[in-house]
């Protein structure tokens, strides 16, 4: 009994000691992610630069040609959300196609408002260095929900899940190989693009 006792209470100790974590605040990583709202039914793999600073962010995919069955379309995605600008280049034709930015900014930090769900590990204890710690948290807010993870050191974004009815609705994304820093260049569309 005594001991179930301590086990509950150091449970309760460990979530105590959690608070929101920020990320690094500009990165490269591998992006995995599945976003009905940007036309995506089918995860997609992207070369992904984050600028929280400056709030833009640009995605190098491959994604489905929708006329060409079974082929796929090298694009690359600039959003400069301070500008309200949104720049989609086919990089194979050389097209490019601007928008005003269709969803609001989302940083890959945990919300101050999160509650903390857990420490979990990826990979496995039974190899020395074979693993990574992470900690779970999610938030409700008034159209939908947010649950991610992030590494117990750093505050590395791993995966994070969004439900947001009023602007982009569902999208599911895991992030690895990041890298600090990037190259000022991927926030810079072609000169006829503008």
């Amino acid at each position: 009994m005594m001991l179930r006792l301590f086990a509950g209470l150091a449970c309760v100790a460990v979530a105590l000691a959690q608070t929101p974590c920020q990320s690094p605040p500009q990165w490269t990583s591998k992006n995995f992610y599945f976003s009905p709202a940007h036309g995506h039914v089918e995860a997609v793999e992207a070369y992904y630069t984050y600028d929280k600073t400056n709030q833009r962010k640009s995605f190098r995919e491959l994604v489905p040609s929708g006329s060409r069955n079974g082929t796929y379309e090298p694009i690359h995605r600039i959003e400069l959300f301070s500008e309200n600008k949104e720049y989609v280049i086919n990089e194979r034709t050389g097209s490019c196609i601007t928008y005003p930015t269709r969803f609001p900014f989302y940083a890959h930090d945990v919300p101050a408002e999160a509650r903390f769900d857990g420490l979990f590990y990826v990979g496995s204890s039974a190899e020395a260095e074979g693993s990574v710690e992470l900690s779970g948290w999610n938030t409700k807010f008034t159209a939908g929900f947010w649950d991610g993870s992030f590494t117990t050191t750093g505050c590395i974004p791993y995966h994070s899940n969004f439900y947001n009815a009023s602007t982009f609705g569902v999208r599911f994304e895991s992030i690895v190989d990041v890298s600090p820093g990037f190259d000022p260049m991927e926030f810079v569309p072609p000169a006829g693009c503008r």
